[in-house]
This record gives C-alpha cells, structure tokens and sequence, in this order.
C-alpha cells in the first residue's frame, strides 16, 4: 500500500469508516503483534495487547496526521501496553522478565525461520544496554526509520542515530571477542 493511499485510508477512517479501520489494521497488525509476541512470549497475552493497542488507535485516530506518525504512534501504544501489562502482573512476574522487556528476542515460533546469523545477531544484543538493544530492533528487525524510532522513544534522530552508532560499534566488539574465544578454543 503506498503512502498516499494510506493517508486516504487514515482519513476514511477519521470519518468512523470501520471498512477502512480494518484495512489499517491487515496493514499494521502483523508487525505490531511480532513486535509484542518479541517482549512478552505469550500468544493470548499478545494478541490481548494488540487488541487493545488498536482499539486506542481507533480512539485516538483523529489525532493522526500521517502514515508515518501513524506506524510510530502504534508502536508507542505497543509498548506502553506492554509495560502496563508486566505493571499489572508485577505480583507475579519476576524481576528478569521486566528487565527483558525491551532486550529480550527470543521467539520461538519464529526462531526455525531465523538464519544462523540472525540468531547470533540476537543473542549478541543480549549484551547490549537496554537502549542500544531497542534501537537496533526497531532499526533492523522492525525495519522502522530513524525518524520513527525517534518518535517511539521520544528522542531526537540524531539521537536515534548516535545510539544506533554506538550499539553497532558494540556489536562488532561482541563479535570479535566472539570469534577469537572460538579461534582460542579451537587451538
């Protein structure tokens, strides 16, 4: 779908045309519950979030601008939702789950389909700061822009870009250290 048809669909569905709600919806709902089933590795508990996520979109729908705005917007409400979620249960999640709202990959219903270098490359952002991990998420596995990671986490995209440098750099550390404990222990 390309942007201007999007922007007539947004507009469509500012106008209460559920029709065009739900083709926002087949567009989007895909990588946002990817997105949620990522952090809280629960099929039920995920889709309840992506329900509620886009239940907000339709509330709030009026407020949108854009395509762009739109797509960030969504995975703001995502991850807000999430962390309600984790705060709800808090009686009952421990205290590694919190912390691995935001680093923590693992999906075991995608991971057959993973390459061997996207499964390295996710257990290497393990050991990334929170911030770095999430960045390179939304960069290279959400596919989203810079300005959209911008918006979702309230930053600059300098910001963004900065924080994408570093956890890059930090990455080919990581590797390196990697391969040359192989090399050592192959020796």
């Amino acid at each position: 779908m390309t942007e201007p048809e999007l922007t007539n669909i947004i507009i469509r569905a500012q106008q209460g045309d559920r029709d065009a709600f739900g083709l926002i919806f087949e567009e989007y709902s895909h990588k946002i519950y990817k997105f949620i089933f990522l952090r809280v590795r629960h099929r039920e508990v995920s889709e309840d979030i992506l329900s509620d996520t886009f239940i907000k979109a339709w509330i709030k729908l009026s407020q949108i601008t854009s395509q762009k705005a739109l797509v960030s917007w969504l995975y703001r409400v995502a991850s807000n939702n999430i962390i309600d979620y984790y705060r709800l249960r808090k009686e009952t999640a421990t205290l590694e789950e919190i912390e691995n709202l935001i680093e923590d990959s693992y999906n075991p219903v995608k991971e057959t389909d993973l390459s061997l270098d996207q499964k390295r490359m996710l257990e290497l952002m393990r050991h990334l700061p929170k911030e770095q991990a999430q960045v390179i998420q939304y960069r290279f596995f959400e596919d989203l822009t810079n300005a959209e990671i911008a918006h979702i986490m309230d930053k600059t995209e300098g910001a963004v870009r900065v924080v994408q440098h570093r956890a890059i750099n930090n990455l080919k550390q990581l590797l390196n250290k990697q391969n040359h404990e192989k090399k050592h222990k192959a020796n």
